[in-house]
């Protein structure tokens, strides 16, 4: 039936291109994109500059998690009586300014280990609102049978973004310093809210009892309830956790990966990071193919096979003794097969969850998702850290792909319900 439905209405990428509406929210997506993705590297920079101490690199990334596990919940609550799109400008606007506000604290030398941890606590906090506000927002101004589209494109395309920002990353950074790169991500944030403040919304209106306690509590408890009363929903949750914390592995220890079991460089890196952006990438873009011609479960089943594959092998050239060429050659193929295998599955997620969840539940109930799959990041990096005093880089690699491979086995032997 899906098939038929897909070739009697030949819905493809041109149809996304006539979503005027929805163009915005991908514009000011991949100009986010452009920025975190200078970003991510000069911050880096910019912590271990400021702090001198791998500790305090932890202390931060953790302390960015913390919103999105914590808050997260409680925020698309309230998120559900507000107006989205005055609080997505919002956001960006705040998140620009503190972003602004950093890169001129690092110029002026008055950046201290303490503020940079409070900055990075107020922008995770405005993104752990801004995040179930664009969850919502999407159905309103994308048709349902143009998710799988839609959702490839957007992907698509912040994948060559990224890219493209990571290549310049290193570029800018040189000729003009970290203070800039950091700038220039702020700069990005003023851009999205721009955009998005020309999005067309009807968003009905809200009576002033909707932000009160007793009704907030209320959202909460419901979302909650009806997070409870839908199988299919909960299983999104609990394989975005599990997605997480079985890539945790992998995404923590790939410099050990290229360095003591490949016996590589930071060339490889490079060029693993860029195979894994291209695997996305390419991941997103056929996904709409598969989707009409595959359940949601087979296609989770299988492509989740595959990254456990990809993983479990990623580790053979350098063990095996092969040349530098051949250990390139695998490392490229199997950080592509693993990063499109991740890519597939995260779209089926979050496609398959904004056709299940219903619209008014739709901030709140992301919101519990996305906490959920937040927290298995840092469990995942505990259990990576606890395991490194007892066992080897390949052998923590080796059982992060048995357990996917055990773990998708069962989905399928159990077939459990994904849409």
């Amino acid at each position: 039936m899906k098939e038929k439905l897909q070739e009697t209405e030949k819905i493809g990428y041109k149809d996304i291109f006539r979503q005027r509406e929805y163009l915005k929210i991908i514009l000011a997506s991949l100009i986010n994109r452009f920025g975190d993705s200078i970003d991510v590297i000069a911050f880096t920079w910019l912590v271990y500059a400021i702090t001198g101490s791998a500790a305090w690199s932890a202390i931060v990334a953790a302390v960015n998690q913390l919103p999105s596990v914590l808050i997260q919940p409680f925020a698309g609550a309230l998120v559900e009586g507000m107006k989205k799109k005055r609080l997505m400008v919002a956001a960006d606007i705040i998140r620009g300014v503190v972003t602004a506000g950093l890169a001129l604290l690092y110029v002026a030398g008055g950046l201290t280990p303490w503020i940079l941890l409070g900055f990075t606590l107020i922008n995770s906090t405005v993104e752990a609102f801004r995040l179930p506000a664009a969850m919502a927002v999407t159905p309103q101004v994308l048709e349902k049978k143009y998710y799988e589209y839609g959702t490839a494109l957007n992907s698509t395309l912040s994948s060559a973004v990224e890219l493209i920002g990571l290549g310049a990353a290193g570029f800018i950074i040189g000729i003009f310093g970290i203070g800039t790169a950091i700038a220039l991500d702020g700069i990005s944030f003023f851009a999205s809210a721009w955009i998005l403040s020309a999005l067309r919304l009807k968003e009905r209106s809200l009576p002033k009892e909707s932000l009160q306690a007793k009704a907030y509590f209320q959202t909460l408890k419901s979302g909650f309830s009806y997070l409870k009363g839908q199988p299919a929903i909960r299983n999104f949750c609990l394989l975005a956790a599990f997605i997480n914390a079985a890539f945790m592995p992998l995404n923590s220890l790939q410099m050990p990966l290229i360095q003591d079991v490949l016996g590589q460089g930071s060339e490889l890196l490079s060029i693993f990071s860029i195979a894994f952006t291209v695997g996305m990438g390419a991941g997103a873009f056929v996904y709409p193919f598969f989707s009409s011609r595959f359940s949601a479960r087979i296609l989770v089943v299988g492509f989740g096979l595959l990254m456990g594959a990809g993983m479990y092998g990623i580790v053979l050239p350098g063990e095996w003794g092969l040349s530098a060429a051949a250990i390139y050659g695998a490392t490229i193929a199997h950080a592509f097969l693993i990063a499109f295998s991740l890519s597939i599955l995260s779209s089926v997620l979050h496609v398959q969850f904004m056709k299940t969840v219903q619209q008014e539940y739709l901030s709140r109930v992301s919101a519990i998702f996305n906490a959920g799959a937040s927290a298995a990041t840092p469990i995942g990096a505990f259990l990576t850290s606890a395991l490194t005093a007892f066992c080897s880089v390949s052998e923590i690699l080796r059982y992060a792909a048995v357990f996917c491979v055990i773990i998708y086995l069962a989905i399928a032997l159990f077939r459990v319900r994904l849409e």
